[in-house]
């Protein structure tokens, strides 16, 4: 998961996002959904073998509207944060607690033919979509990755909306590009680490990244 440091204008490249210390792109899931998805890989919305669902249902009606690039649902994709500690993340660890972890995908996939950037939350009528890999140069980093969705002390709809901006990667992404599994207790570390087969898959503590 990444947390911002600056940004390198030009052409979007490996280079820049190392820059932004973006080092993964994020997917927050259950850890009951693991298993399935060291198998299957990661899966558009409709995923036979998810066990928890954690997406909040008000918002997933939304998502069966088409993106404005090839005019698919969105529920066709699947998705990624550049900043998955956002107001979902807030919402499930309250509802899941430990359970929810945070899976970091190899960064290569945002030049996935296919692949939709949004600015924002992608559910949000006044979101904007590309297909471009060059529009995050206009992204607002700050904000994206803002540690809060209060600005100055005020509840600040916009900003919440702009944290959980997306990359929408379509259908599937294989397992071999998961790099990290994020955890918020030892606990919950120590019990992926001795339960799964990993094949090289960094699982890490880090209470930064979470409530």
């Amino acid at each position: 998961m990444a947390l911002f440091t600056h940004f390198l204008y030009g052409v979007m490249t490996m280079a820049n996002l190392n820059c932004l210390n973006i080092v993964t792109i994020d997917h927050m899931t259950h850890i009951a959904n693991l298993s399935g998805i060291l198998t299957h890989g990661l899966l558009a919305h409709d995923n036979r073998y998810k066990k928890v669902d954690i997406s909040n249902r008000e918002v997933n009606n939304r998502r069966t509207s088409p993106e404005t690039v090839y005019q698919r649902p969105i529920h066709d994709y699947v998705p990624f944060y550049f900043n998955a500690r956002n107001a979902m993340l807030y919402r499930n660890q309250k509802e899941f607690g430990d359970a929810v972890i945070v899976l970091g995908f190899n960064t290569s996939l945002i030049e996935t033919s296919g692949t939709v950037f949004a600015n924002a939350n992608a559910s949000c009528e006044s979101t904007q979509f590309s297909g471009q890999s060059d529009v995050l140069n206009s992204y607002d980093w700050d904000r994206i990755f803002s540690q809060s969705w209060c600005s100055y002390g005020q509840y600040d709809q916009e900003l919440k909306r702009q944290m959980m901006a997306e990359v929408l990667v379509h259908k599937q992404v294989a397992a071999s590009n998961l790099e990290v599994i994020y955890c918020n207790s030892q606990a919950r570390a120590d019990f992926i680490s001795a339960n799964f087969s990993l094949d090289g898959v960094v699982v890490s503590v880090d209470t930064r990244q979470f409530f």
